[in-house]
């Protein structure tokens, strides 16, 4: 938790001073590639050049110096880069040297355990009939499996709501109570426009939301702040751009939106609350500065070095 606070003071007073707004997170597809094809999901049907090793450490110096705090490492599924003998691990460990906190969203599949990662985030859709629907025979099985004996608890699920789960997120919660450290929730986005299969209009996900945080006061492991949790009532929520960078697996870095080399960018559609916990931590509201230090931040001591070159 210390180590949060002093990873945010200084971004944190020179957006409240004026003073340049940087970006404190990073998505960084690292990949493209992924052992599943999600119905859901655009990314595993996009290709393109990945970086090699070398490329990738230049990458993790730029968001670096941009002023990058939080590192999420992304894919497609991340587990699967490789470049000849170097591993995802060994990107794990160079990050660690660049960044307070190292993260990484996985679909669960593969083993992530001996990662030394801050925090892990695994994808849940739903209990079993659902999660396969989505994601593909005896996936929820292999997710669970490993869930339990690499997340120790202390591994977070992400879970993005659609129209094939929405009912089923309250079992979800109950079926995860006491075996992991939270739940986040977004909604799904449009990628490729409406009409989309998946997407739940913003009028339409109010009802939703008030359950959220009926359970969430009930002990579910609801991890988005109360304040989050009311913004996504919201047709359009506070999110603060300016604070966001990301990567893609060329190295090409964008500072602003995730949606940015992506897909359409639309306020109103938008799903990904994560975006819209970090803003309103910088806009002062002390819910949300605390479950983003909770979220992101491990109490474990990480190698992470305030290395001065970074060239």
């Amino acid at each position: 938790m210390i180590k949060g606070v002093a990873a945010f003071c200084v971004p944190f007073l020179s957006y409240h001073l004026g003073w340049k707004t940087v970006p404190v997170l990073a998505g960084y597809k690292i990949t493209h590639r992924c052992n599943l094809k999600c119905r859901h999901c655009p990314y595993w049907k996009r290709s393109g050049p990945e970086e090699g090793f070398s490329g990738v450490v230049s990458t993790l110096k730029r968001l670096r110096r941009m002023g990058v705090r939080i590192l999420i490492l992304e894919g497609g599924e991340p587990l699967l880069w490789r470049d000849g003998m170097s591993t995802i691990r060994d990107v794990v460990r160079r990050a660690r040297e660049l960044f307070p906190s190292v993260c990484m969203t996985t679909n669960g599949t593969l083993p992530w355990g001996d990662l030394h990662l801050d925090r892990v985030w695994i994808s849940l859709d739903g209990p079993i009939a659902v999660h396969d629907s989505i994601r593909g025979a005896g996936v929820f099985d292999r997710v669970m499996a490993n869930l339990d004996e690499h997340g120790g608890g202390r591994a977070f699920v992400s879970t993005t709501i659609n129209t094939v789960n929405a009912n089923a997120i309250p079992e979800l919660l109950s079926l995860l109570r006491g075996r992991v450290a939270g739940v986040t929730i977004q909604f799904h986005y449009p990628y490729d426009g409406l009409p989309d299969p998946f997407f739940i209009a913003p009028k339409e996900r109010a009802a939703l939301v008030n359950e959220l945080i009926v359970l969430k006061k009930k002990g579910y492991p609801v991890a988005n702040s109360f304040g989050s949790l009311e913004e996504m009532k919201r047709e359009r929520w506070t999110c603060e751009e300016k604070l966001l960078a990301n990567a893609e697996p060329d190295g090409s870095i964008f500072h602003g939106c995730y949606l940015k080399n992506r897909g359409e960018s639309v306020c109103s559609l938008c799903g990904f609350t994560a975006h819209n916990e970090v803003s309103l931590a910088f806009k002062g509201r002390w819910e949300s500065i605390r479950t983003g230090l909770e979220i992101f931040f491990s109490t474990e001591a990480t190698s992470y070095e305030n290395t001065s070159e970074l060239g």
